[in-house]
């Protein structure tokens, strides 16, 4: 049973990112400071210190919810599927789904990527927050992995070509992240110049990647 001392400690930590998420997508991550961060917590800056090591660990928190709801919402787009590949299918419109429903968790999961402020400590040396990201990261690749898993062995897959669970689980997740990326960069005009509906080609680019891994008729 957790001390009421610790619930406290949850429940401030939780404010913080609370406040950092509302400042984050309000005015942007390189334009939020600690300062702004502490006055929405309603807490001093240096309070903040406490419970974070720096901004970035702060996103980092932000991170691990974001990716949390990604991997709830994979959850339940594959728990009813009847095949592996049906589930890897689920897997695309359940990310697709994460990106037109939670567009600012996309993002700050996106912006991870370029801060690059995990890879470089040790597990002692990790942040709560870097802890909570990369385990639900995990989670997230394990459940990816377990519906190719599932393909293989029920031959829902192309065999020939797919091996390699999470490899294969890696392939998804980059094209998918990727191909919604390119078309939500802002300064793209690509789109709109071609007449391209930005919906119906992500439609078709998830349709594409499932066609690679179905099984080919001879």
């Amino acid at each position: 049973m957790r001390s009421r001392n610790s619930d406290e400690k949850l429940e401030r930590r939780e404010a913080i990112l609370d406040a950092a998420e509302e400042a984050f997508i309000q005015q942007r991550f390189d334009k939020t400071s600690m300062n702004s961060i502490a006055q929405s917590a309603g807490l001093s800056r240096a309070l903040l210190y406490v419970y974070f090591r720096d901004k970035e660990d702060i996103h980092l928190g932000l991170c691990a919810r974001a990716a949390d709801s990604l991997h709830q919402r994979m959850s339940q787009y594959t728990e009813k599927c009847t095949s592996g590949f049906s589930a890897m299918a689920a897997i695309g419109e359940a990310y697709l789904d994460f990106y037109y429903n939670e567009r600012d968790y996309f993002r700050i999961i996106t912006l991870a990527s370029g801060l690059g402020n995990v890879k470089h400590d040790t597990v002692k040396e990790m942040t709560p927050s870097q802890q909570a990201y990369i385990a639900a990261e995990k989670r997230i690749m394990a459940l990816m992995a377990s519906c190719v898993q599932r393909g293989i062995e029920d031959k829902s897959v192309d065999t020939n070509v797919i091996t390699d669970p999470m490899k294969t689980a890696m392939y998804m997740r980059g094209s998918l992240h990727g191909l919604i990326m390119l078309q939500d960069a802002g300064g793209s005009s690509l789109f709109d110049s071609e007449g391209m509906d930005r919906k119906t080609w992500l439609i078709q680019c998830k349709a594409l990647i499932s066609r690679a891994m179905a099984p080919h008729k001879n």
